[in-house]
């Protein structure tokens, strides 16, 4: 799938920054947005690998442990809006 896949809608880092539990847990990989709530228990390592960087963005984790296809399985539920270099932090 292209960058910028249509139908995907932007989500800031404030609201990705909300779902970091078991009820929701989203995390941002490669500038997308997933929602691996329902993974969680089938997660081969274990619920708390991913929900260590719920809500956070898991890029360098997730790319030196695991491989584009097994990010392929799954469908972003949106893209990282793009945060302003002069937010505060």
């Amino acid at each position: 799938a292209a960058a910028g896949a249509p139908g995907l809608r932007s989500i800031s880092k404030q609201e990705l920054g909300q779902h970091k539990t078991e009820e929701s847990c989203w995390v941002s990989i490669q500038g997308k947005i997933y929602d691996f709530t329902s993974f969680l228990d089938e997660h081969p390592a274990g619920a708390e690998a991913i929900l260590k960087y719920g809500g956070e963005d898991g890029t360098e984790i997730f790319e030196a442990i695991h491989t584009q296809e097994m990010l392929d399985d799954f469908t972003p539920i949106g893209l990282l809006a793009a945060h302003q270099p002069s937010a505060a932090l």
